[in-house]
């Protein structure tokens, strides 16, 4: 075979996809073949000023491996000065050599003469094919064309090599970008559908199958009674189980933030945290040693709703020690913004809910509030009207005193209504003067019948405030009013002050309103949940004394201590 054709049977070959490590040894085949040489070897230098590594190589011995054996790349070595050459590099006796040093791996093997050229890749080259005999011999120039024209066509190889796999790299990134557009886009999807109790679940599905990663779960933040602030798993998935729940996974379901202080730190900042389980310490390794579910690295990205800190979502993979890309952190960041919005409108639509079953109950309520006094004004008013004279004067007296009660509690339904309504539009006028809350409280009292409110207890100073003489007794009439429908037996009514407030307070030793009602108590056309009995209260006398209250500057509190539950209207004192 001649050179020339040895040359295009190596082009040829690299042309047609020969993987480079394949290019490569039929470059020192053929070499050694055409030369007729006992060693070729491939040299490549990976970085600048570091030792070049064996690639390919014939006729060393056994303990010259490729891939691990080394050669320096010094000035001074007959590689690094080949590196610097644009020419071949011919050496007749090696051992006469003063251009540069003789190499331990040619020394060991008896070289004699030989040549070396560079192999070349871009602006910077790849390394050094060389070709060496244990006796003297003068390679020609035709030799040292031929070597060069062989490591040139390994130069071509070695580019078309890299940007096949670059190449193949950006199909790759751009597959799995196309994937992960796509599982976001079911994502949305699925949590944008109108119903179905399973849409977090698919959504998340979708996210696994576009990553590949063994399992995804999602967590929500919750308050335990016994173990305190904690994580709680909603939803998880593993690659391989799609219908079941991973193996071990109910030691998860529920685990205290005290034992995850790290993860903690890094979410509850809007961070993500990614981590190998057996690089954790403390409890946190702790926790995750003793886990049936076995895993080997974890990407968390937090969840957050109106601004706090809700939960998080997670891929995990038990195989390997999996290095997540970028690309799996801006999937994950983005379905985390999702299911935040998610949540958020599932909460919203409860609300609705709540507030489209109150204002239910309050249209019942008022049915009832308005039929009542109404069917009391109207049949003793006809009795009125058709017993003339039927009736004596005390009769009649009580009767019209009926009349008038009924109607003064009309009044107040009507007077209740049209606050909330004006406050709701804006139009709600408030004056501002000084007022002396004690005859405030006094002349709320006189709007009830002495039988009902005798045994209530007026007791504190003539303090003055700052509010609307009519909107303070409206206020502490629909607070005496509440101790009258809900509270106990004992009602007393107190007037306090404080550096820079005065206070009514209307206590009574009723039940207490359960924690979690205390504040829902004071939203529109909502009552205790310990007090659904009293169907007929609107559920407004409060909502609309709180903001009355703060229309005033002031603010309406409920509290329960000493055995008492505790109303309290706070007002500004004047200056």
């Amino acid at each position: 075979m001649s050179q020339q054709t040895a040359v295009a049977e190596l082009g040829q070959a690299a042309l047609s996809g020969l993987d480079v490590d394949q290019v490569f040894n039929l470059a020192v085949d053929l070499t050694r073949r055409i030369l007729d040489v006992e060693y070729v070897k491939i040299l490549h230098r990976p970085a600048p000023n570091e030792p070049l590594i064996l690639v390919a190589g014939r006729g060393w011995v056994d303990d010259v491996r490729v891939g691990e054996a080394t050669v320096s790349c010094d000035r001074n070595s007959l590689a690094g000065y080949t590196l610097v050459t644009a020419e071949p590099v011919f050496v007749e006796d090696l051992a006469a050599e003063i251009r540069f040093t003789a190499p331990p791996l040619l020394v060991d093997h008896g070289v004699v003469s030989g040549m070396s050229v560079t192999i070349p890749d871009g602006k910077h080259p790849f390394g050094v094919l060389g070709a060496h005999t244990c006796h003297r011999r003068r390679f020609t120039t035709d030799d040292g064309d031929f070597l060069r024209s062989i490591a040139h066509v390994i130069g071509g190889a070695i580019q078309s090599d890299r940007a096949r796999q670059e190449i193949q790299l950006h199909l790759t990134s751009q597959d799995r970008r196309l994937r992960y557009q796509a599982a976001l886009s079911m994502c949305a999807r699925t949590l944008l559908s109108a119903t179905g109790d399973a849409r977090l679940e698919h959504a998340v599905e979708a996210l696994l199958t576009a990553t590949e990663a063994n399992y995804v779960f999602v967590e929500r933040n919750v308050m335990d009674p016994d173990l305190g602030f904690c994580s709680k798993s909603i939803v998880e998935i593993e690659q391989s189980e799609r219908s079941e729940r991973a193996s071990g996974s109910e030691y998860w379901d529920l685990v205290a933030w005290r034992r995850m202080p790290l993860s903690q730190y890094h979410l509850e900042r809007g961070e993500p945290f990614v981590f190998h389980p057996d690089e954790l310490e403390g409890v946190e390794y702790d926790l995750y040693a003793a886990s049936p579910y076995s895993i080997k690295s974890e990407l968390d990205i937090p969840i957050f709703t109106e601004g706090e800190w809700a939960g998080l979502i997670a891929f995990a993979d038990k195989t390997t020690a999996r290095e997540w890309t970028a690309e799996d952190l801006s999937l994950l960041t983005t379905a985390a913004a999702m299911i935040g919005a998610f949540w958020e409108r599932e909460v919203a639509r409860e609300r609705l809910e709540q507030v489209i079953r109150s204002k239910d109950d309050f249209l019942a309520s008022v049915s009832h509030e308005l039929r009542t006094p109404l069917t009391a004004v109207l049949g003793f008013g006809q009795i009125l009207q058709d017993e003339d004279g039927a009736l004596s004067k005390e009769e009649r007296a009580e009767l019209l005193e009926t009349i008038v009660r009924q109607a003064a509690d009309l009044t107040n339904i009507v007077n209740d209504l049209l606050v909330a309504a004006r406050n709701d539009t804006g139009t709600l006028h408030i004056t501002l003067v000084p007022v002396t809350l004690v005859a405030q409280a006094a002349q709320a009292l006189e709007a009830f019948e002495q039988e009902q409110v005798g045994h209530i207890a007026l007791t504190g100073d003539f303090l003055r405030a700052v509010g609307d003489p009519h909107r303070v007794r409206q206020i502490i009439r629909n607070l005496i009013s509440n101790a009258l429908r809900y509270g106990g037996a004992d009602i007393r009514i107190a007037v306090e002050s404080s550096t820079d407030a005065a206070k009514v307070l209307v206590c009574d030793n009723g039940t207490p309103i359960p924690m979690q009602d205390r504040e829902r108590i004071f939203d529109q056309y909502e009552r205790a949940r310990n007090a659904p009995e009293v169907a007929e209260s609107l559920g407004l006398g409060l909502a609309i004394s709180r903001q009355l209250a703060n229309r005033m500057g002031g603010d309406l509190t409920y509290r329960h201590e000493g055995g008492e539950s505790i109303f309290e209207l706070t007002l500004p004192r004047p200056e």
